[in-house]
């Protein structure tokens, strides 16, 4: 794929491929083997030795995919859009949810010929953008809602620039007046000292992380959000994989660890 960020989504789909081959799977994305082809595998080939990064991408999954069930269990006719969708299987294993997946042309068009919308257990629509030359404002303007829609937003800030961040925060908050954000956010000293190794690799790809810092939360607190839920996800792939560190140190006594790497939901509302 000519993007580079579309290549590291070959990274995270090997993760989640791996992770469901396990005898005691973290995440269980049994759907990720179907676009498992040559160039996925030489690209998995290169991060494969990355333990704790690759269970932590298959918690960062499992965490997400928990909390999409709880929610869509109550609201089972809610809209799930999945901004940089990627790899993206769960239309196809969780029940209930309006699906839009948005992504670059190549990536949408490589999963539609391997596993078609149409052969989804809910109802789900894939929309190729060029993220560089096209708005997601026009992309996404006729599935507007005032109802409350899910947004996930999976393994793409760290890649965006602040300037990019604060742009699709507006977009978002354009089209959907009213949604829960699910992502990942990581600190910079997380980074600086248990990152580097596996961000070697992406860069070797073509891409990297940008502007991270100290309190990555606040992009979203200072645009008008309020945080519904944080969690660690080392401490999840510690306390449901095999990471070689007992879960209670990682609670207890590695704080950079625990708190460096988090999912978030964040809930905005125009009407509050």
């Amino acid at each position: 794929m000519s993007n580079p960020i579309s290549r590291t989504a070959y990274y995270t789909l090997g993760g989640r491929a791996w992770d469901a081959s396990r005898p005691k799977p973290v995440c269980g994305d049994s759907f990720a083997k179907v676009f498992m082809d040559a160039e996925a595998q030489k690209v998995w080939e290169e991060f494969k030795d990355q333990l704790m990064p690759n269970l932590s991408n298959a918690s960062r999954h499992a965490i997400i995919d928990r909390q999409l069930r709880d929610a869509l269990s109550v609201a089972p006719d809610a809209q799930v859009v999945i901004i940089g969708a990627g790899f993206d299987t769960r239309a196809y294993r969780i029940k209930g949810g309006r699906w839009v997946e948005v992504d670059e042309p190549a990536i949408i068009n490589y999963k539609e010929s391997k596993l078609p919308a149409s052969e989804a257990s809910n109802t789900l629509t894939r929309i190729p953008i060029e993220f560089a030359k096209e708005l997601l404002t026009e992309k996404l303007s006729a599935f507007a809602t005032q109802a409350t829609t899910h947004i996930i937003v999976e393994g793409v800030l760290m890649y965006l620039s602040d300037e990019e961040r604060e742009h699709l925060i507006k977009d978002i908050q354009k089209i959907f007046p009213n949604h829960i954000v699910y992502c990942d956010l990581m600190r910079q000293p997380f980074f600086e000292r248990y990152g580097k190794a596996v961000h070697e690799k992406i860069v070797a790809l073509g891409a990297r992380f940008a502007n991270l810092s100290e309190q990555p939360e606040n992009l979203f607190l200072s645009n008008g959000y309020k945080m519904l839920s944080r969690t660690s996800v080392p401490l999840y792939a510690a306390q449901h994989g095999n990471v070689g560190i007992p879960p209670f140190i990682v609670r207890f006594f590695l704080k950079t660890l625990r708190d460096g790497y988090r999912t978030f939901r964040f809930q905005y509302s125009r009407r509050g």
